[in-house]
């Protein structure tokens, strides 16, 4: 009689059924927004551990390792790919010139990533807009900020461009104050 209740037990007990968070997040579709973030954000990360960017400081070049950061903002329909260097050390030319590096870097990697992170692999989808690759570009802002060594609501300066921009001119820059 034991046994035969043991037996029974058993199947019930081998098919829990899916608890409410597991049943909202199979019901949940990825959308290609989802899919493309996720691959910027490994992009970011791969960025991060290879590349080493720099300031020149007595005809010296100082490394700096930031911390890179990938964003989607609905508020202005903007992909924020930010760094963020914690060194109170470099001066504001330094800290230009660390930024314009930066960015550049990324600015090429991403141009050439782009429009595959945020696309279908393994085949061509033909309802794709003829100008998506560019509106896809024009969502993209790069941005740079060095913070105190410290902490990083002690902004010490920042540095802005569209993806795409070239050059010093294209750079918005100026000192990094933290919003209330």
């Amino acid at each position: 009689m034991k046994k035969g209740l043991a037996i029974l037990l058993v199947p019930i007990m081998a098919n829990p059924q899916p608890g409410p968070a597991t049943q909202y997040l199979i019901s949940e579709p990825a959308t290609l927004l989802d899919v493309g973030m996720m691959r910027l954000e490994t992009l970011a990360t791969e960025f991060e551990n290879r590349v080493g960017l720099h300031w020149t400081e007595n005809e010296e070049m100082t490394f700096f390792q930031p911390e890179i950061n990938t964003q989607y903002e609905p508020d202005d329909d903007k992909i924020y790919v930010s760094f963020l260097v914690m060194s109170s050390e470099p001066s504001e030319a330094q800290m230009a010139e660390g930024c314009q590096n930066a960015m550049a870097q990324m600015n090429i990697s991403l141009l050439k990533s782009l429009p595959g992170l945020f696309l279908h692999t393994g085949y061509d989808d033909p309802s794709i807009p003829s100008d998506f690759y560019s509106d896809l570009r024009d969502s993209f802002e790069i941005r740079c900020y060095f913070s105190s060594g410290r902490d990083t609501s002690e902004g010490r300066f920042w540095a802005s461009r569209p993806l795409g921009a070239l050059g010093d001119r294209q750079m918005n820059i100026g000192k990094w104050k933290m919003r209330n």
